[in-house]
C-alpha cells in the first residue's frame, strides 16, 4: 500500500481524465501493431492484449464501477484464457471497491497500489545529463532488440524477440540511455490526449543510483513537450517513485492491480 502524503486533488477533472485516457492508449498503441494484439471494450472496461508473454503487456482496465463485477472479471479471464496469455487487472480508483471482492473470489493475486503521478506544467528547462551519459531514440530493429534486452535486465525477466512493428506504433517513441557505449536505461513516450505518457522505465541493476533513469525520462518528457503536451503522466513502481518525485511529479491517485493466478508481475517492480 502507498504511504506518505495524500494524493493531490486540486487538478481539473479534464486533465485527470486525459491522464487516464493516455494510460490506456499506451497499451492500445502497441496492441494495434502487434501480431497478437487484440482490444475488447465495453462500458467501463477495456481489455487489451499485446501478445506479450509478460503479464504487464496484457492489461484489463476497469475504469468505472461495473453493474455486475463478477461478470466483468469472468469476461476478462475468458478473454486471456482463450489466448493462453498472462494478464493483470487494473482498477481505477472509483472502481476498486466494487472490483476487489470479485478479484479475491476469482483467486487473483493482489499486487498492491501503484501511484499515478503527474508533471504539470512541463518545465521548459532541462537538467544536465550525468557525465558520459546520452540518450538515443530507437529507430531500427537492432536497437529495438537492444532496448528489449536492456528492459529484461532491468525488470529481471527472460528475453523475448520484440515485434518490429512496435517501431511503427502511432504516437510512441522508444529511448535508450547509454553510459558511454553501454545501454543502461530505457523509457517509452506515448503522446496522446496532449499528455506525454511515460512507460517502460528501467535501469540495469549494475548502473542504478547514477541518474540514468532520470536522464532518459527527462528526454522523453522534453520530447513530449515539443509535441504539444501540457503535462506528463505515469504510474510509478516503488523503485521509480522517488526519482519522479525529485523531478517534480506529484501523486494524484492510486491504481489497484491484481495479476492472474500463477503469473505475478516481475519482482523488481512490485510493492514490497
Amino acid at each position: 500500500m502507498n504511504t506518505g502524503p495524500s494524493p493531490t486533488t486540486d487538478l481539473p477533472e479534464d486533465l485527470v481524465a486525459r491522464c487516464h485516457a493516455n494510460t490506456i492508449e499506451d497499451y492500445r498503441a502497441f496492441a494495434r501493431v502487434s501480431a497478437g494484439g487484440a482490444i475488447e471494450e465495453a462500458p467501463g472496461v477495456v481489455i487489451i492484449s499485446t501478445g506479450d508473454s509478460d503479464s504487464m503487456g496484457n492489461p484489463a482496465f476497469v475504469t468505472h464501477p461495473p453493474s455486475d463485477p463478477k461478470a466483468v472479471v469472468e469476461r476478462i479471464r475468458a478473454f486471456y484464457d482463450s489466448r493462453k496469455l498472462p494478464w493483470i487487472l487494473i482498477a481505477f480508483p472509483e472502481s476498486r471497491t466494487s472490483v476487489e471482492p470479485e478479484a479475491v473470489r476469482a483467486g487473483l493475486f493482489a499486487e498492491g497500489s501503484f501511484p499515478g503521478m503527474i508533471l504539470h506544467p512541463i518545465p521548459s528547462a532541462t537538467s544536465p545529463e550525468p557525465t558520459g551519459f546520452h540518450v538515443e531514440r530507437v529507430g531500427t530493429l537492432e536497437r529495438l532488440r537492444t532496448l528489449e534486452r536492456t528492459g529484461c535486465l532491468a525488470y529481471g525477466k527472460p528475453y523475448a524477440e520484440p515485434d518490429p512493428r512496435w517501431l511503427e506504433a502511432p504516437g510512441v517513441s522508444l529511448y535508450l540511455g547509454y553510459d558511454g557505449d553501454q545501454p543502461v536505461s530505457l523509457a517509452a513516450l506515448i503522446v496522446a490526449h496532449r499528455i506525454a505518457g511515460i512507460a517502460y522505465v528501467g535501469t540495469v541493476p549494475a548502473a542504478r543510483r547514477r541518474g540514468f533513469a532520470e536522464g532518459v525520462v527527462r528526454r522523453a518528457v522534453a520530447d513530449g513537450r515539443e509535441q504539444g503536451c501540457d503535462a506528463s503522466y505515469l504510474w510509478a513502481t516503488p523503485m521509480g517513485r522517488p526519482i519522479y518525485a525529485r523531478m517534480g511529479f506529484r501523486r494524484i491517485l492510486d491504481y489497484e492491480i491484481w495479476s492472474a493466478p500463477g503469473t505475478p508481475m516481475p519482482a523488481a517492480i512490485r510493492p514490497s
